[in-house]
């Protein structure tokens, strides 16, 4: 029994080797990946594993997926495997300008989850729920994502949502869908995980920092947590939630990154850990979730460069 389900995708981060540019590089290494994946790994190294529920592929990648998940000590009772092949993204040289991240593959062995497979069973065990905001794009992974939310809700879990949006997934005529979709699962979760960025291509609010968070709590959740980038986070809450009615604010820690990929999911995992057990010290928490963070950048590979609880708990250590 886990007091912890995550939701979202799992696929394949394809790292550039060293260069600027395509014509630099000598080629791209693959490591696991996916935003909802890292959460789930991340929890599992803070040692508080979830329940995962994701699509794998049918695919070697698929398979190398789900050895990882396994030895991540990620409970498989919630995998799904499919016929088809993962999604593929590929991350661009520095030098590139443009999006970050392109996506290849078929977006429906990925994100297509459907309203039929939500675990029920791992949802009846667990206290809170995460999911991830990218499957919305998917018609059906859309569905999937607003009945698990809205299922948690009616069952008095707490739920969060990263709002993640991307927008080169979403197809063409369907981002009011989508955005539909972001508004009705923001409205129904207490606690959500968002960039300016992300909310900005969403058209839910044009502001930044705090004042994007007054305008998430707005539209339904008690916590709304801005993360902004090297700058740390910033983190506002009703009177409503279990920690009251306040606003926490952490610059974050001055480190060498080395890769950013996968920062806001160890920051999100770090966070969720905390808060899932019970913490209501909200600017320790922020703390705790901006340390698992830095740490994370300081190697390469999102999923792979995640820290345990005992290095996180050192480095904070370390910072009094």
């Amino acid at each position: 029994m886990t007091d912890i389900l995550v939701a979202g995708e799992t696929l394949i981060d394809l790292l550039p080797g060293a260069g600027e540019t395509l014509h630099d590089i000598d080629g791209f290494a693959h490591r696991p990946g996916g935003a909802p994946a890292n959460v789930a790994v991340g929890l599992s190294r803070l040692d508080t594993p979830p329940a995962f529920w994701t699509r794998l592929g049918g695919d070697p990648f698929g398979d190398f997926l789900q050895e990882t998940l396994n030895d991540e000590g990620v409970p498989a009772a919630a995998f799904e495997r499919v016929d088809g092949n993962t999604t593929l993204a590929v991350v661009s040289p520095p030098g590139v300008e443009g999006r970050r991240f392109r996506f290849y593959g078929s977006g429906d062995v990925t994100f297509g989850f459907e309203s039929e497979s939500v675990p029920r069973d791992a949802l009846a065990s667990t206290s809170w729920v995460h999911l991830g905001g990218v499957a919305l794009t998917h018609p059906e992974g859309r569905e999937a994502m607003r009945e698990l939310a809205a299922v948690a809700a009616e069952n008095g879990r707490t739920v969060s949502f990263d709002v993640n949006y991307r927008e080169d997934l979403v197809p063409d005529g369907e981002q009011d869908a989508v955005v539909d979709a972001v508004r009705e699962i923001v409205g129904v979760s207490d606690v959500v995980f968002a960039s300016d960025e992300d909310v900005a291509a969403t058209g839910l609010s044009s502001r930044e920092g705090e004042a994007l968070g007054h305008d998430l709590l707005d539209i339904g959740p008690h916590t709304a947590v801005v993360t902004l980038g090297e700058a740390g986070a910033v983190v506002t809450s009703a009177s409503s939630a279990p920690w009251g009615e306040r606003t926490a604010r952490h610059a974050g820690f001055a480190v060498e990154a080395v890769d950013v990929t996968g920062a806001g999911d160890a920051f999100t995992a770090g966070l969720i850990a905390r808060l899932s057990a019970g913490d209501t010290d909200l600017d320790g928490a922020v703390a705790f979730a901006n340390a698992t963070a830095a740490l994370s950048v300081q190697e390469r590979g999102g999923m792979t460069a995640l820290p345990s609880k005992e290095a996180v708990e050192s480095f904070l250590a370390e910072r009094r």
